[in-house]
């Protein structure tokens, strides 16, 4: 295996900081990793999947700021009509420009953003 960018690293430790942060809330959390694509939906490999009483209650796609793009959107079009609800985790500060792609696109509705900010304190 080839070694890591910097934000293939980001993406793959905020998808597995989502199991230890999510992990009471939901009975089961499965992901999918840069390396590891074990856990289908549908036809599709999100990067996690949160499921409740056996039932995915949302799915959710890591973005990382150059994954934030048109060219992503066709992607997230079919994730959000898999028919349960799609969270995309985009870094905070491209919150509205992710915001701007779903809403001119037609994605405002069947999407939540939601945002994560990596801080390194010394």
């Amino acid at each position: 295996m080839e070694a890591l960018t910097d934000e293939q690293f980001l993406h793959e430790w905020i998808i597995r900081n989502l199991v230890i942060r999510y992990s009471r809330i939901y009975s089961e959390i499965r992901i999918n990793t840069f390396d590891e694509k074990n856990n289908e939906f549908k036809g599709f490999y999100p990067d996690a999947l949160f499921i409740n009483y056996g039932q995915v209650t949302q799915i959710v796609e890591v973005e990382t700021e150059s994954t934030i793009n048109p060219d992503r959107v066709a992607y997230w079009k079919k994730l959000s009509g898999l028919g349960t609800k799609l969270v995309l985790l985009v870094p905070k500060e491209n919150q509205n420009k992710a915001m701007e792609l779903c809403w001119g696109n037609s994605l405002a509705a069947s999407v939540k953003i939601a945002t994560y900010d990596v801080q390194i304190n010394f």
